[in-house]
C-alpha cells in the first residue's frame, strides 16, 4: 500500500481523485505551448546574440542614449552615419570601462573626474562647456529675432526665481 501511494504522490493523480469532476490534465496544448516560447523569446534577442536580454530604460540610461544619438554634435571634425529610427533600442547593454594598469597614468581620469553617467561627465568639462557657449553664441549672432526671443526667456526666469525667494 505504500508504495502504491508513493507512486500515486509522483504521478499526476493524486490520492482522492474519484472525488473530482474530472482528470486533471498534465499534457499543454501546442498553443499555450507557443504562447509561452513566444514569451520568453521577447525577453531576450535570441542565440545568435547570446541571449542579449532586453534592458530597463530608465531616465539615466535615456539619457546616455541621447547623448550617444547626438554624438555628432559633441565632436564636429567626426562624421557619423545617421540614426535609421528615433525609437531607443530594445536590447543593449551599457557597461564601465576599466583602465588598463599598462596605461599611462597621465591618461586616465582620475577619481574626481570620473561621474555615473556620460552626462555628468560632459557637464563637468570645463572644455566641452566652452565650445558648447562658443557654438551658442554664434547661433544667436546669426539669428537675431532667436537672440531677442531668448533674452526674453531668459528675463521672465529671473523674474521668476526673485518671486521665489
Amino acid at each position: 500500500m505504500e508504495a502504491a501511494n508513493a507512486l500515486l504522490s509522483q504521478s499526476v493523480i493524486k490520492p482522492g481523485f474519484q472525488k473530482g469532476y474530472k482528470v486533471p490534465v498534465n499534457i499543454k496544448s501546442s498553443r499555450i505551448l507557443k504562447r509561452n516560447k513566444k514569451k520568453e523569446e521577447a525577453k531576450t534577442k535570441g542565440k545568435d546574440w547570446f541571449d542579449l536580454p532586453a534592458t530597463k530604460i530608465t531616465d539615466s540610461v535615456r539619457h546616455d542614449l541621447d547623448v550617444i544619438r547626438m554624438r555628432s554634435a559633441l565632436d564636429t571634425k567626426r562624421f557619423y552615419k545617421k540614426n535609421e529610427t528615433e525609437a531607443y533600442p530594445k536590447y543593449f547593454q551599457i557597461g564601465t570601462v576599466i583602465d588598463s594598469p599598462f596605461d599611462c597614468k597621465s591618461g586616465r581620469l582620475t577619481k574626481k573626474e570620473r561621474k555615473r553617467t556620460m552626462v555628468d561627465e560632459l557637464l563637468a568639462d570645463a572644455e566641452f562647456k566652452q565650445t558648447t557657449k562658443k557654438r551658442y553664441k554664434n547661433i544667436l549672432m546669426a539669428n537675431p529675432r532667436l537672440a531677442l526671443k531668448v533674452r526674453k526667456e531668459n528675463r521672465k526666469i529671473k523674474k521668476l526665481k526673485k518671486k521665489k525667494k
